[in-house]
């Protein structure tokens, strides 16, 4: 089939917006009609659980770094989303300290006991996250497609001098090879517990996904990225109708 020029240019605009674009990802978010989360005061953030991956090494920090960065993103993020309560919200390590005073052994895995040690210094709810990234490969076709080109020929006199310049137009015919793609996946879940109820499910959560982003760059910015918008949705005030 051959294009025009301007449906060439529009064919190529449609290719970039595709790829400059996320393809897949969005954003899912349930509430419990009957637990107000936008009420809460104190909360803690249980241990992260993440994955975090890349094409290079360097673009992840070492995980000896990575729980404080992410516990840093998580809490300031909750700190701000509910920051109308003056909220007070503690990474899992922070609490561990403040029931140690209480001579409390706190073990955020023995969640039953540790839910139960923090209710009773007033915590009303547990937020669990959980990271996961992957590099996904994408094939993308051979693209054959012809556009159209002007050539110029000049046109001289019998003593050599150009009378006039006239433009041809020709086909040109361009060929990009078949190749794979990589792209970077992050899915970011959020998961709010009430902390009175140890053993239920939980009473809120996000699932926030997002495709092609930052290609080769800071993973950790991305990382980041996604906390603060999982967490700016999972909060955000209920649309008036």
């Amino acid at each position: 089939m051959v294009l025009s020029s301007g449906s060439v240019f529009w064919a190529l605009l449609l290719v970039l917006t595709a790829l400059l674009t996320p393809a897949r990802g969005g954003v899912e978010v349930w509430r419990d009609p009957e637990y107000d989360i936008l009420a809460l005061r104190k909360v803690f953030v249980l241990p992260v659980n993440a994955n975090l991956k890349a094409r290079a090494e360097s673009a992840v920090v070492p995980r000896s770094h990575q729980k404080r960065e992410l516990d840093g993103w998580i809490v300031s993020s909750l700190q701000g989303a509910l920051k109308k309560n003056k909220p007070i919200v503690k990474a899992s390590s922070a609490l561990i300290k403040d029931l140690s005073f209480l001579h409390k052994a706190a073990d955020p895995n023995d969640r039953e006991t540790f839910f139960r040690d923090a209710a009773e210094i007033s915590y009303q709810a547990a937020i669990e996250v959980t990271i996961h990234q992957k590099i996904e490969v994408e094939h993308v076709p051979e693209r054959i497609w012809t556009r159209t080109v002007c050539r110029e020929v000049e046109v001289r006199d019998r003593h050599g001098k150009v009378k006039e310049i006239i433009r041809i137009p020709e086909e040109k015919t361009e060929i990009t090879p078949a190749h794979d793609v990589d792209y970077l996946s992050t899915q970011c879940l959020i998961k709010v517990f009430d902390i009175a109820d140890p053993n239920g499910d939980h009473k809120a959560a996000v699932d926030y996904s997002i495709y092609r982003e930052y290609q080769g760059g800071p993973v950790m910015k991305v990382v980041e990225n996604i906390i603060k918008a999982s967490v700016r949705e999972l909060f955000a005030e209920p649309k008036k109708k």
